[in-house]
């Protein structure tokens, strides 16, 4: 029985987290970013990749009785994800928990425990486990329930998924609300990027009141707000961070040349850390910032409306 509740419990919270990453591109698109700003020196894409491949085939493994195949993944996938958590939590990276796909909060001591917890269960799991025996009915009723227990799991979160994505359609066809923007307070960690003219830009260029734009290649919104902000130029410094596309690299110069009207330049890549240092998770993003702590942020002008431009 033991064998049989870590398996469901394990699985389930395995293909929660395939399911989580892979039903929007934005949930894989966060997971992969968070990767970047936890472990910068590693290929963000490949790897996350490859956690979500061994997650995957820890859920068909836990799903196989007699074995402890599934356990030996599982536990191994926890103890690689608890060495991350205590990077981030050690090394003070304000980087958010992406394992179940968008959203989750900054990873902290809790998803340590959490994942100790999962540990324990893994290698009681893999104690208590009693060798196959295909000719008794006992271990088919095993396979069929927990493959049963798998699915209905599968079910729910496909409908949890269907339901998010529909209410994500809704929210996009009324008012654009701005609650994955950085918040006012926030405190900009460490973070280095070179700009077009080849000097780091880092938290110590935020010493006062600095504006900082996040603008991407071939984003019609970008458009609007750079020619707002030109039209009507900031008192205080600018920086720009391009989202360059490799592809077209014209169209990268041509954005560079219209925002190097404002201030400095930098181009980054979609992975690039600095988005998670400033926690910008779309372009365009303007974010106000004053000695190193965001004092508002939005998507357009009008967001602004209310708040006092910071002064050079």
């Amino acid at each position: 029985m033991l064998d049989l509740f870590a398996r469901v419990l394990l699985a389930g919270v395995f293909l929660a987290a395939v399911v989580g990453k892979v039903r929007t591109r934005q949930g894989f698109a966060e997971f992969r970013s968070s990767i970047a700003a936890l472990v910068p020196w590693l290929p963000a894409r490949q790897v996350a990749f490859a956690v979500l491949g061994g997650e995957a085939v820890a859920v068909v493994l836990l799903a196989i009785p007699g074995t402890g195949l599934g356990y030996a993944l599982a536990v191994s996938l926890l103890a690689v994800f608890c060495g991350g958590i205590a990077l981030a939590v050690y090394g003070r990276k304000p980087v958010r928990c992406k394992c179940f796909g968008a959203g989750g909060d900054v990873l902290g001591p809790k998803h340590l425990v959490r994942n100790g917890v999962l540990i324990g269960v893994g290698l009681v799991g893999a104690f208590v486990t009693p060798p196959a025996s295909w000719e008794e009915p006992l271990t088919l009723l095993t396979i069929a329930v927990v493959l049963l227990a798998v699915v209905v799991v599968a079910h729910g979160l496909f409908t949890y998924g269907l339901v998010a994505r529909v209410r994500e359609l809704q929210e996009r066809s009324g008012p654009v609300r701005n609650q994955n923007l950085p918040q006012p307070g926030t405190v900009i960690p460490s973070f280095s990027v070179a700009d077009t003219g080849g000097e780091l830009f880092t938290e110590a260029d935020l010493d006062g009141p600095v504006q900082v734009g996040f603008f991407s290649v071939g984003c019609g919104p970008c458009r609007s707000l750079t020619d707002a902000l030109l039209a009507d130029p900031p008192a205080a410094r600018f920086v720009s961070l391009v989202d360059g596309d490799p592809s077209d690299p014209e169209a990268t110069a041509r954005l560079v040349e219209k925002v190097s009207g404002l201030g400095r330049v930098a181009v980054i890549g979609t992975d690039d850390p600095v988005l998670s240092a400033f926690g910008v998770m779309a372009f365009p993003t303007l974010i106000y910032t004053h000695g190193g702590v965001v004092t508002a942020s939005g998507i357009k002008l009008s967001d602004f409306a209310d708040v006092p431009a910071p002064v050079a």
